[in-house]
């Protein structure tokens, strides 16, 4: 009975030998190839979700920015046409807009502007600055007393730019709509003469919005500049601001951001995953929505079946293993307890043995020699002492006695016996202090690729970031060109406008001069009507002399017309002399801007020039900022690809030093034989 427990005690040791050295290797190996697919998947699914949001966000984006800028340069085109301007100019204070020369016209145009597009445009208008009025393609005019100053899109004028308003509800459709408005512009003068612009209806944005889908459940809100949404699955979200309602911090601060990112944030309790991206230069934002149950959802059913895969795999492994070790430790306690029995003098024994293994093979042998020690019992002590010293683990054997007739073949399996064991555990041997060698340099090396890679890293990090700053300079470089070469232009069309009116002074001065010309002319003539006169007063005093008494009152007549003459005669010489001096500073005056005007024609060339250049720095520069950020890209995917290495690396080595950890294991087990030398 004792030695019944003792056997089943030896069973249960070899298997959970077995089971704690190779199976335990195997099950940390399969973990470890978990733990990896696990992380690798979840990288792939949320890489996948992200660009995903991304992608959505960027598409109605740029859908909304196209919608949205087809308006914004309808409104600058109508912004210059010479009709509006001819209205605006002559439209002043108190005047009525509609009595305006040229308004029939412009109303026509207006109307037929909006019949294009009937669908989204509300009404096409235009707004004097001068007169504060309105007047719309479908008929309504503002009343007196309107106030132009304060319309939402009175900036236009302010800013003379073109913008968006913030949407709002209308009064008379219920719809909620912007407007597109753009300044006019006098040419001439730089004077802002009022505003032109569109009221677009938001249904074809809504409609938009709502018919992207981000996976299942996720969707897409739109908001205006200030954080107002105007687009939300919710109606009654729609026209709230976002810091009226539960949001997350982060996603309220973006508002104020010019940036594009991608946000984890939490909206009514609930966390949420998006995109935020600006449409273009409208003002707008798009920001993607999916909830975190749905964003993880493909990465928790991976994580599940790899859990139930690899769990399956385990317990087969654990049953196979076991199930091995019976069949291996089985013959081994069958040839154990014939080797007991015969230790005890018992030699009518059967041996059992099915294995078709090597185990078998020494069975069958063993089987043999219990048959000859069963005749010949002279051998039996030498033979058990024998197996003996091979159970211990004693390969080396030598016989002491000869053998001799059929025990000639008990000493050659006892010594084949024992050289093939003996080459089989030399090769185990050898074979586990080279797999220990490989894995620790396999594991040294790992670890040097693991460091050589942090150090990759980190030196192409300070790259990025070099890189990052150099393209912020030449991005800022790329601003103030522009703005140089907008400060040329306006200096540019100052100048020729300041040459017109040079021009238009010097004709001016031509007319000048030739009218005095004239009157130099008409001056003359008068001092010959005078001498004429003088010369009749002289002889109509001879005759009144003749006459006697009865001329004296012609005489004095004709003395006083005499006077007269003279006077007359005098004054028209002196403003003939007069005349004379101007005409001279004339064209003093006349060669002194006709200098000017040559130098303003020289400085409109030079600053044309200077414009030229400055337009060719402003293109460069913006293609030095795209090459920048080509080459951010490029630095920022580098990065990626090193910190992956690194990673790899890592994990590579502490594999390398558990297959070490389990050579040596082997090793020591193996040592446990004494191996012939």
């Amino acid at each position: 009975m004792k030695q019944k427990n003792k056997q089943i005690n030896t069973q249960k040791k070899i298997a959970d030998e077995i089971l704690q050295q190779i199976g335990g290797s195997v099950i940390l190996v399969l973990i470890i190839i978990a733990a990896v697919a696990i992380l690798m998947v979840g990288r792939l699914v949320v890489t996948s979700k992200e660009k995903e949001l991304t992608q959505e966000s960027n598409a109605a984006a740029n859908q909304i920015t196209g919608f949205l800028e087809q308006y914004t340069k309808s409104v600058e085109q109508l912004a210059v046409n010479p009709e509006i301007k001819d209205v605006m100019r002559k439209t002043k204070a108190g005047d009525d807009i509609r009595q305006t020369e040229k308004m029939d016209t412009v109303m026509e145009n207006l109307i037929q502007i909006a019949g294009t597009d009937t669908e989204n445009v509300m009404a096409v208008w235009i707004s004097d600055l001068d007169a504060s009025v309105l007047t719309q393609s479908d008929g309504y005019t503002s009343e007196e007393g309107w106030d132009i100053t304060g319309r939402g899109w009175y900036g236009c004028i302010e800013t003379e730019q073109t913008i968006l308003t913030e949407p709002y509800i209308d009064s008379s459709t219920g719809k909620m709509i912007l407007s597109a408005a753009a300044p006019v512009v006098d040419e001439a003068t730089g004077e802002v003469l009022g505003a032109v612009g569109m009221d677009i209806s938001l249904d074809h944005i809504t409609k938009i919005m709502s018919e992207y889908k981000v996976g299942n459940k996720g969707y897409l809100l739109l908001l205006s500049e200030s954080g107002t949404f105007l687009y939300h699955p919710q109606s009654d979200i729609i026209q709230k601001n976002i810091k009226d309602i539960k949001i997350s911090q982060n996603v309220i601060d973006a508002v104020t951001s010019d940036d594009n990112m991608f946000l984890k944030y939490k909206a009514d309790g609930r966390t949420k995953y998006g995109f935020w991206q600006h449409a273009g230069d409208t003002g707008y934002i798009v920001l993607s929505s999916m909830s975190a149950s749905e964003y993880y959802a493909v990465l928790v059913a991976m994580v599940i079946a790899l859990c139930v895969i690899f769990t399956a795999g385990i317990a087969l492994i654990v049953v196979r293993m076991k199930k091995s070790a019976r069949s291996l430790t089985k013959p081994i306690l069958e040839l154990n307890r014939i080797a007991q029995q015969l230790a005890d003098g018992n030699l009518d024994v059967d041996l059992n043995i099915t294995s078709k293994n090597e185990i078998g093979e020494l069975g069958n042998s063993f089987q043999k020699t219990v048959n000859r020690l069963k005749q010949y019992i002279v051998y039996i002590d030498e033979t058990a002492e024998v197996l003996a010293q091979i159970a211990d683990g004693r390969l080396s054997v030598h016989l002491k006695n000869d053998y001799v007739g059929e025990f000639q073949k008990i000493k050659t399996a006892l010594l084949n016996i024992s050289e093939s064991m003996n080459e089989v555990m030399v090769g185990i041997n050898d074979s586990a202090e080279r797999v220990s060698i490989g894995a620790s340099e396999l594991a040294t090396a790992s670890q040097m690729l693991a460091e050589g890679a942090e150090q990759q890293a980190a030196s192409i990090e300070q790259i990025a970031a070099t890189t990052n700053t150099v393209a912020d300079q030449v991005e800022n470089s790329r601003r103030k060109a522009e703005a140089s070469a907008k400060a040329t232009t306006h200096a540019s069309a100052m100048i020729e406008e300041n040459q017109e009116k040079m021009k238009q002074m010097t004709d001016a001065m031509n007319k000048i001069h030739q009218t005095s010309q004239q009157v130099v002319g008409i001056i003359q003539t008068i001092e010959d009507i005078a001498s004429q006169t003088n010369l009749l007063s002289l002889n109509a005093s001879i005759e009144a002399a003749r006459a006697g008494d009865a001329g004296r009152g012609f005489a004095v007549v004709a003395d006083e017309i005499g006077k007269l003459a003279l006077e007359s005669s005098k004054a028209a010489s002196t403003t003939k002399e007069l005349i004379e001096i101007s005409i001279e500073e004339i064209g003093k005056g006349n060669t002194i801007a006709l200098g000017a005007m040559d130098s303003l024609k020289e400085s409109v060339g030079a600053v044309g020039n200077v414009n030229v250049l400055i337009q060719e720095t402003a293109e460069n520069a913006v293609v030095q900022a795209e090459n920048m950020k080509q080459l951010r890209a490029g630095i920022e995917e580098i990065t990626h690809g090193v910190h992956d290495n690194s990673a790899a690396s890592q994990e590579t080595s502490a594999t390398s030093e558990e297959l070490a950890s389990q050579a040596e294991i082997l090793n020591k087990m193996v040592q446990k034989f004494e191996l012939c030398q």
